[in-house]
């Protein structure tokens, strides 16, 4: 069984002295590969193999070692969401029930100990030899869900996104995602598999467009991965003749044609990258030329995709997680097999839609719970909110439909961010010029900005309860 240590290890047999990733300090490969080894040690002293172990820390470099190491010592690695609130942490180990938690109160310096929560028992009788993470998700119920990630899913996704978008030995990326979401480990594995390394983004310059343009222009990375959420707010906050020569990584969040235009007019190369957490980091990408031919693109190498009868995309292939921690149920009802275009294979229903354009290019429309009824109208939030985000005027929308368990009392509000004057009746206007007037929201609030969790996109739940 492959695993990211065993790709690592190549590669640092091949550039032991090259840097490997920069944080408080520069680490070559060697020090990458000695100190996830001495980490492994430390494991095996405190669990047996195919443990769970919660990951406390908010270090790129901390974390990349802690994933090693799990690969090393075979046990698999849940990363805890630092900023989160102390009592959905505690919902989600206790749902995990993890053997063990690494602690790195400072950068590449571990412990191993107990979870203060949890006991070993409390999980016991789980064995994870084959998993190399497990990453919660809350999904449509608002009940978090532990997506298990074997080994040689993530080896041939990190293998797959070094071929494209692709990532060449010598080259810079910056790692400043959460590690509670999946796309920080793309940062974090795909420079190390290939020669190249990672730049950890201190927090201030992930909040602050001035200082994020200091740590630009220090490192000169060869490519940015973030969500369209973080480059509006870039965009938003920073020099409006700021540009960004390198290649744009941009997913997590529908790219709209108005954000694809911003980049394309400050960027060197822009990517659109689709993909689950439960088909590990990415499943497809497609490099955007113009900001009207946006698309989801080709599967990357070793993953498949088709669409049902309805439009729901299906995913196929290398890159599978294996299912979700203790719930077998919801598992077969998400992971089956289908007749894909290879014949029956187990393949992941995504719960997003899509359709294929004129030219081939497969087009994303949003999720299938996206598409409401109202008053007899069916109608595709995430249309709604792209005419919005057409307006001159509007920087970002988010359209939910308020009481939408008493359909005579249902209806569509609208969240708006702007810096300009707008009234609700100007808003409709222009919607009624693209739209049915049934597309119209009945209430709109405009806002500077909208609330983000930690992975950097938006917060629709906090949304959802927020005053109009």
């Amino acid at each position: 069984m492959e695993t990211v240590w065993d790709l690592v290890l190549e590669q640092a047999s091949r550039t032991p002295d090259a840097p490997a990733a920069v944080g408080e300090q520069e680490y070559s490969y060697r020090d990458i590969v000695q100190r996830a080894d001495a980490l492994a040690a430390l494991i095996r002293q405190s669990v047996e193999p195919g443990s769970l172990l919660a990951l406390e820390t908010s270090s790129p470099v901390s974390g990349a070692l802690a994933l090693l190491a799990g690969a090393r010592a075979g046990c698999a690695i849940l990363p805890v969401n630092l900023d989160s609130p102390p009592a959905h942490r505690e919902r989600i180990l206790a749902d995990a029930g993890p053997a063990a938690v690494i602690r790195a109160a400072k950068e590449a310096v571990f412990t191993v100990g107990d979870t203060g929560t949890v006991t070993a028992d409390e999980g016991g009788g789980r064995e994870l030899r084959d998993v190399a993470y497990v990453m919660y998700t809350s999904g449509s119920t608002g009940k978090p869900k532990g997506v298990m990630v074997p080994h040689i899913s993530l080896a041939s996704r990190i293998r797959a996104l070094a071929e494209v978008p692709g990532l060449r030995a010598g080259e810079t990326i910056l790692a400043m995602t959460a590690l509670s979401f999946d796309i920080s480990l793309a940062e974090m594995l795909v420079p190390l598999v290939v020669g190249a390394k990672f730049v950890a983004v201190p927090g201030e310059a992930r909040r602050d467009p001035d200082v994020f343009a200091d740590f630009l222009a220090r490192h000169t990375p060869d490519v940015i991965q973030a969500t369209p959420s973080f480059w509006r707010l870039l965009l938003a906050g920073g020099d409006d003749d700021a540009t960004y020569p390198c290649r744009i990584w941009c997913g997590g969040e529908a790219l709209t044609p108005s954000l694809a235009a911003d980049l394309l007019a400050r960027g060197g190369e822009l990517w659109n990258l689709y993909g689950p957490t439960e088909a590990t980091i990415w499943a497809t990408a497609a490099h955007i030329e113009r900001p009207d031919a946006i698309s989801l693109g080709d599967p990357l190498p070793g993953c498949g995709l088709f669409l049902d009868e309805e439009g729901e995309i299906f995913l196929y292939g290398e890159g599978l997680a294996s299912g979700y921690l203790g719930q077998e149920e919801v598992t077969a009802e998400r992971f089956s097999v289908q007749n894909t275009p290879r014949g029956p294979e187990l393949a992941y229903r995504t719960g997003d839609r899509g359709r294929w354009a004129p030219d081939g290019s497969l087009e994303y429309l949003g999720r299938v719970d996206g598409q409401i009824k109202l008053r007899g109208h069916r109608i595709e939030l995430g249309e709604v909110e792209s005419v919005i985000e057409e307006h001159p005027s509007v920087t970002e929308a988010v359209v939910l439909v308020r009481n939408a368990d008493r359909a005579e009392r249902a209806f569509m509000a609208a969240f708006v961010v702007t810096d300009e004057e707008l009234t609700s009746e100007s808003v409709n206007a222009w919607i009624r010029t693209r739209l049915p007037v049934s597309h119209c929201p009945s209430r709109i609030r405009f806002v500077r900005s909208l609330p983000r969790n930690t992975s950097g996109k938006i917060d629709r739940a906090g949304l959802a309860q927020a005053d109009l």
